[in-house]
């Protein structure tokens, strides 16, 4: 009988599932570490020092190619901060536009809302919403809504029947006073609010890496929204156990029913998870 020559590769018996909660692990830390770099270039090509720099290397008889190319990453890192500067600081701005459209009214004069959402997740800003309004006819001071980019679980109807009241048949006109301004900040609210749910359910159902934080996860196998407002949340454990945790517009936690296998309620982890109250404490202190 033939001796078998020693393997150089140690033998493993991960589960497929372990194998995709290893995957899913590494991408998010390629994807936190190219954050963290993109945060670092940003404070480094921002910096004062840099600057000062930069201009020393100018100001040789013959720059560096390494000089403009330093210099062409200043020169965009500096739009962008502006950039940056409004989207944070204006998170809704106002603008005219014209539809496209041969057929739309008042010429296709429209007045457009854009909002910004940052995603706390990816320090980023996710792709602007837009909400566009129209006039029923020309020197009508009224506006009425047109076309959005808003998702369907926000309850942009109720807001714009609340701030934007119908036209009367008769003439034409509003019902009632009109109020752009607390319709867009309600919107921008809506907006908020839904990303940050979807954020905080997306936290919960990350794997954990090995250590104190596996721990810290406890078996849980699956987090995920019910619903599309993310309000109704979903968490099952490894062992069977499944809990519905209801949360309100602010992600404060309403109420929870778990149950294990055998259809029993467990009390004492439905009152660990409300200790929590909000779904960001949640995230923090997962059970």
């Amino acid at each position: 009988m033939e001796d078998r020559a020693p393997s150089l590769i140690p033998e493993t018996q991960s589960s497929p599932v372990s194998l995709d909660a290893e995957i899913l692990q590494l991408r998010q830390q390629i994807q936190n570490l190219t954050n963290h770099r993109a945060a670092l270039t940003a404070a480094l090509l921002s910096s004062p020092s840099s600057q000062t720099l930069l201009a020393r290397a100018k100001a040789q008889p013959s720059p560096s190619p390494q000089a403009s190319v330093l210099e062409k990453r200043t020169k965009e890192q500096r739009r962008q901060n502006v950039q940056n500067s409004y989207r944070m600081c204006a998170g809704a701005t106002m603008f005219e536009g014209r539809d496209p459209d041969p057929n739309a009214v008042v010429e296709g004069r429209i007045v457009g809302v854009r909002i910004e959402v940052f995603n706390r997740r990816t320090r980023t800003f996710r792709p602007p919403y837009y909400l566009l309004l129209n006039r029923p006819h020309s020197g009508s001071p009224f506006l009425r809504l047109h076309r959005h980019t808003i998702p369907p679980c926000i309850p942009l109807q109720r807001l714009v029947a609340k701030y934007l009241p119908s036209l009367a048949p008769d003439n034409g006109e509003s019902s009632g006073l009109q109020n752009i301004a607390r319709l867009v900040r309600d919107l921008r609210q809506e907006l908020i609010s839904y990303h940050l749910r979807q954020e905080a359910v997306m936290a919960l159902g990350e794997p954990k890496a090995p250590g104190a934080d596996a721990e810290q996860h406890n078996g849980v196998k699956e987090v995920k929204a019910v619903d599309a407002e993310n309000r109704d949340i979903r968490i099952e454990w490894e062992d069977g156990t499944v809990g519905r945790i209801a949360v309100d517009n602010s992600g404060n936690l309403e109420k929870v029913v778990v149950m294990n296998h055998q259809s029993s309620r467990m009390r004492e982890k439905e009152r660990s998870i409300l200790s929590a109250k909000t779904l960001g404490n949640l995230v923090q202190t997962i059970v």
